[in-house]
Formats: C-alpha cells, structure tokens, sequence
C-alpha cells in the first residue's frame, strides 16, 4: 500500500447492476391441498344442510298456516243403499246381476271443496270374482255439502262351479258377504283455487242377506275404509 491511500477499493460492476433477488416460494405438500379441498367441501356440505332446512322449515310453517286457516277435514263416505234390478244364473254357469248402490258424501270443511273426476270406477265382487260394475258421475262438491248419488252397475261373470254353490249356500243362509270397492280422481279446491289431483280409494265389505230382483236387500254389516294415492 501506497502512504494514504485507503485500506480497501471499491469495485465497479463490469456487467450491469446484480441480477434481481429472488425469494424461495413455499412449498405446498399435498396434504395441505388435501386439507384445502376438504374444508371446501364442508363448507358446501354445510350450505347445502342449511338451505334443506330452511326449505323444511317455510314448508312446515306453511302447512301449520294452512291447517290453522282452513282446518281441513276428512270428507265422509257411506254406502247407504243397495238395490238388484237383475241377477240370474244362466245354464252355463255365467252370471248376469245388475245393481244400483246409493252413496252418499259429505264435505265437513267451510272453506274447502271437492271435485270428483270423470275416470272413476265402482266394482262389487262376491269371493274375489266380480259381479257387476260402473262409474261414478263427475260433480263437485261445495262447502259443507252432503250429495247422495245413485249408482247403476251392471256385469256378466262366469262362474266356477264351487263358487256357484258358494253363492247359493250363501243365499240360502241369508248372509252373502259382498266388496264394493271405489276409485275416484279427487281435485281438492281452496276457496276457489284447485290443488293437485289424487286418487280416493273407498272399500266396503258389506253383508246383505240376499241379491234377489223380487225382494229388497238388507244391508246386515258394513265397514267403510278408505285412502290416498297419487
């Protein structure tokens, strides 16, 4: 080293500045983004719970509105009577019955009606093998109403021979055990705004004490049960 002259030199790049500094990105495994997927999925999870249970809950609270403003009922139905017009055993054992049954419905409900549809159908059977059948007329039915109908049957059932016997033991006896059973398409009206339509099932096992043309049957027993299919 010279006299005064300094202890060190400074350099002067020969290339340009220094290249830019850059910082090691960090590394992600892949159980964090394992970890990421799953909280993502839970959060869907837990949106989509939330939604099904708000969604219950504006059902619920409208189906209590509902009940609390209408107060709906369960119609009533009845088999009030039963007539023969016809009802033979020809030689080939085939028989031919016509029959006329009465029904009568009643609307409890204020505010609620009822229209009963055109594809409906009526059948009496005697041991599973059918008698006679119809049709229920289309009408509809107001608030607080009772509408009686009468029904025309009508049919022609080959019989076996044991179930011929069956049927005349059974006449003999003065107990013949019948099944009416009815399918009605049901359209319930509020006030004045028609629902879904549904179909009514009504069975009657009914006991008359005979099916002859000259004398009026006696309905013995009958029990009534219904319900509701779409």
């Amino acid at each position: 080293m010279y006299p005064g002259q300094p202890n060190y030199v400074m350099l002067q790049p020969q290339y340009g500045p220094p290249p830019p500094y850059y910082s090691p990105q960090p590394y992600h495994s892949d159980e964090n983004r394992r970890s990421n997927c799953g909280n993502c999925c839970m959060r869907c999870i837990c949106c989509v719970y939330c939604l099904l249970f708000i969604l219950i809950l504006i059902f619920a609270t409208g189906i209590v509105l509902t009940y609390t403003f209408y107060k709906p009922k369960i119609p009533i139905y009845k088999l009030q009577d039963l007539s023969v017009t016809a009802f033979s055993m020809q030689p080939d054992l085939s028989m031919n019955a016509e029959l006329e049954v009465t029904v009568t419905a009643e609307n409890p409900n204020t505010k609620i009606g009822f229209i009963y549809g055109k594809d409906s159908s009526i059948v009496v059977s005697f041991e599973d093998s059918i008698l006679c059948s119809g049709k229920v007329p289309s009408f509809h039915q107001g608030h607080e109403n009772v509408t009686t109908i009468k029904i025309p049957l009508s049919g022609k059932t080959k019989f076996s021979p044991d179930l011929s016997k069956a049927l005349t033991a059974d006449q003999d006896q003065g107990r013949i055990p019948l099944l009416v059973q009815v399918i009605v398409p049901v359209t319930v009206v509020m006030e004045t705004l028609p629902l879904r339509q549904f179909q009514l099932h009504v069975s009657c096992h009914m006991t008359v004490d005979n099916l002859r043309p000259d004398k009026k049957p006696q309905i013995l027993s009958s029990t009534n049960s219904f319900g509701f299919g779409f």
